[in-house]
């Protein structure tokens, strides 16, 4: 192994590699500001992050490690297109969304600056948003219809959008106008750009201060840290195989099998026996399948080494041509992020956990799984008469797997987060009934799966009467989290779509919703489809929850009594489930009735 910290003495190599990893943060933190939509602004759907001049990833600040090895795979694919003929100057602006050179899908912009010092190219800034709209089948992009990638939105091999500081207004306009919500899409183009001003600023600042032989001397170290810090840490788990497979659950069924093979300092993840691509738009491009690997082994492994080019390095993703995670083309592609994206994580994490748990030093990173949700997204006239799309099912309110040392956290998805329920009802023709934790839909264990919410929703001041839902995301009857060492598996996620119901009654009567059963009506299931939601129906989500830890019949008997009054834990699934007694009355635990359940249970 190299020594580290080669070329630069420690002291700078700190103080330099931080300031560039504050910067990254800046871009993403000024992205957000100046945006204005729920993707940006609610639901921080965006990533910010740096590059070195070939296209090298080098600081990704706060950035979701699936977009930080997507977003490297971009910064290339531009520098290929226009670097030959010369067409990268100084203040250019560059954007790319296709799924088959980089992007995960349409939905997915990123923009792309160039930072030359003295007339030298010698780096790029990245960001990347979640568009409100991008000209698909359906609105906002999620199209269950399409059946190819045409049916799915624009798709931008490179473009540049402004030159020489200057926007180019034909193409502007050109994109936005080709969508159902050209301001939104607008706004969220010119908060990157502005995020990118702020990255290309501080960059140039500091090329004057320390110059580029100095900065490229860093970036060279800190790749070179990050990936021996990772191959060191690869290096003290036994070698071996370990196999998972699972199945995402629509109008059809599609395996997705993964075998993760630890050798020395290296991961590999052979996708190998995974069903040949869909004909819906669930197949997951192959940067997409490796970035999604990727995310995995950063949150065990490298949760605390910068992320950059060098975590990349240990980590292979093998996966045959034609199948869901590499896809011909022109499969479709724009319902991945929330099905095969959200598989692989699942499944690539399930063997890396096998792996971690015969090493004695990372055993205690073994968490269980969340399998990922439900999601659906909503379009129509909103009640200021605009045309408004938005998503449902907000991935931030999943709970996560249960730890080796403590639960999982309830409703916390991640990177992302969750929208305002009062802004959300401010903007948009839709009203909350409830968004709480869902009863007994975390996996039970001696540490329990994280809670994930569960939601219910109307129609409200709508000028048409309805809206158009799509549903999307993963869909499995089986669980939406897997159980570990004994822990149980979490509920699955649910989406319910209730018609001819009595909602508006009990409204009118000022008769709060408590339980779904409540509101009658005629209940059907989705998968992926677009349906009507009108006046008078009510749509019920269950979000995605974490599987549990260990033997339930474990669990501290005073950490199941504050899961049943949090309204976590019912007291009947206390009883049978973990073996407690509780009075209620009392709010305390029945000792010697808990202990002859438990005896009982374990009989």
């Amino acid at each position: 192994m190299e020594p580290l910290n080669r070329n630069v003495d420690p002291i700078t190599f700190e103080i330099l590699s931080h300031r560039l990893h504050q910067i990254a943060k800046e871009t993403g933190i000024a992205l957000e500001r100046v945006g204005g939509t729920v993707n940006t602004t609610q639901m921080h759907d965006y990533a910010a992050a740096l590059y070195r001049a070939n296209g090298e990833i080098l600081s990704a600040g706060e950035t979701t490690g699936w977009h930080v090895a997507c977003a490297g795979v971009a910064v290339k694919r531009i520098i290929e297109r226009f670097n030959e003929d010369g067409e990268i100057g100084p203040d250019d602006i560059f954007i790319l969304n296709d799924p088959y050179l980089a992007a995960i899908h349409q939905s997915d912009i990123y923009m792309l600056c160039p930072i030359h010092f003295k007339g030298r190219l010698v780096g790029w800034s990245g960001t990347f948003v979640h568009v409100m709209d991008i000209g698909a089948l359906s609105p906002g992009g999620d199209s269950p219809g399409a059946s190819e990638i045409f049916h799915e939105g624009l798709r931008i091999p490179g473009l540049k959008l402004a030159e020489g500081g200057k926007i180019r207004r034909d193409i502007f306009d050109t994109l936005t106008n080709m969508t159902r919500q050209p301001v939104m899409v607008g706004l969220d183009l010119k908060c990157q750009m502005a995020a990118n001003n702020v990255a290309k600023a501080r960059m140039q600042e500091m090329y004057a201060q320390y110059g580029p032989e100095m900065i490229d001397a860093v970036s060279t170290d800190m790749i070179r840290y990050s990936e021996a810090v990772l191959r060191r840490r690869i290096a003290e788990i036994p070698d071996g195989e370990w196999s998972e497979s699972n199945e995402i659950q629509g109008d059809e069924v599609w395996k997705i099998a993964v075998k993760l093979t630890k050798k020395d300092d290296r991961l590999i993840f052979d996708f190998t026996g995974t069903d040949p691509q869909a004909k819906r738009g669930i197949n997951l491009p192959i940067h997409a399948t490796f970035g999604a690997c990727f995310r995995v082994v950063l949150f065990a492994l490298a949760y605390d080494i910068p992320k950059n080019h060098g975590l990349l390095q240990p980590i292979e993703a093998i996966a045959p041509e034609g199948t869901i995670v590499n896809p011909k083309f022109p499969a479709p592609v724009s319902l991945n992020t929330t099905s095969s994206g959200s598989m692989v994580r699942y499944l690539a994490s399930a063997v890396l956990m096998q792996a971690l748990a015969g090493s004695d030093k990372w055993r205690k990173e073994v968490t269980a799984i969340s399998a990922g949700h439900r999601n659906l997204r909503h379009a129509g006239v909103n009640q200021y008469g605009r045309y408004a799309v938005s998503a449902l099912g907000h991935g931030a309110l999943d709970g996560t797997g249960a730890r080796s040392y403590a639960d999982g956290v309830n409703s916390w998805g991640g990177h992302m987060s969750v929208a305002n329920a009062e802004w959300f009802e401010s903007n948009f023709p839709v009203l909350y009934l409830f968004r709480r934790h869902a009863l007994d839909g975390a996996g039970p264990g001696k540490f329990r799966g994280g809670a994930g919410a569960e939601t219910a929703h109307i129609v409200h001041d709508a000028p048409e009467g309805q809206v158009k839902g799509i549903t999307y995301g993963v869909a499995s009857s089986r669980n939406s989290g897997q159980g570990i060492f004994g822990g149980h598996a979490a509920a699955p996620s649910v989406i319910v779509h209730l018609q001819n119901t009595k909602v508006d009654e009990m409204i009118a009567q000022r008769q709060p919703v408590e339980e779904m059963a409540d509101v009658g009506g005629e209940p059907s299931q989705l998968a992926y489809k677009e349906f009507e939601f009108k006046k008078g129906d009510v749509v019920y989500m269950r979000m995605a929850a974490g599987g549990g830890y260990g033997n339930p019949l474990e669990r501290d008997p005073q950490m199941v009594l504050e899961d049943v009054l949090d309204g976590i834990v019912s007291e009947p699934a206390a009883r049978d489930v973990y073996g407690v007694a509780i009075d209620l009355e009392a709010q305390s635990i029945d000792r010697h009735a808990t202990e002859q359940l438990r005896a009982a249970r374990r009989r």
